[in-house]
């Protein structure tokens, strides 16, 4: 799976935003490291960097608005942004974006507890429950997959905190928030 960069068409979107002057720009607020909410809540990480320094260089005014993913997807999917960042593309993704090249190759990972083993493939996922985030890429690819039992949360750490719980054994989650929040935990 890779990353997409900017979601919608990048370069279209900073020309049509210099005429609307802000660029409406959705993340996920729980994505660490590139986007997360500090103890004050305020989103931090390298895309928060990244995007005051495209507004600063471009002379865009953007407006970032993390939120949880799923309304991310919704605010894109409705028009009420013109960029969505860290977006996986999937083949339901593609009927309402347009990707540009990926920025960043992102690795997803089944993570198991130690003591379930055997699982080599997707298919050794059947009969398990599978912790995942909704609205994440992984759900549809477990799911095109015949993987259909899944425990679905609104957050990484919502969906971390539930292994470190023992009430998930098996989860998919992309490699850097995966190693950020297991790590902090």
């Amino acid at each position: 799976w890779l990353l997409p960069a900017l979601g919608p068409e990048s370069a279209a979107a900073a020309r049509e935003s210099a005429d609307q002057a802000v660029l409406t720009v959705v993340v996920d607020d729980n994505y660490p490291p590139y986007v997360f909410r500090d103890s004050h809540g305020t989103p931090k990480g390298y895309l928060v960097d990244w995007w005051a320094l495209w507004s600063r260089r471009t002379g865009v005014a953007v407006d970032l608005q993390a939120s949880d993913w799923a309304l991310a997807l919704r605010r894109i999917e409705d028009g009420e942004a013109q960029v969505i960042d860290t977006v996986f593309e999937t083949a339901e993704r593609q009927r309402f974006l347009d990707f540009s090249p990926p920025y960043a190759d992102i690795p997803v990972s089944i993570f198991a507890h130690t003591s379930i083993g055997g699982l080599s493939d997707i298919d050794t996922l059947r009969g398990f429950v599978v912790g995942a985030k909704t609205g994440d890429a992984c759900v549809e690819r477990l799911r095109s997959s015949g993987v259909t039992d899944l425990a679905l949360h609104d957050s990484y750490q919502q969906l971390v905190n539930a292994a470190i719980a023992g009430k998930i054994k098996v989860f998919c989650l992309d490699e850097p928030p995966a190693q950020f929040l297991l790590y902090r935990a």
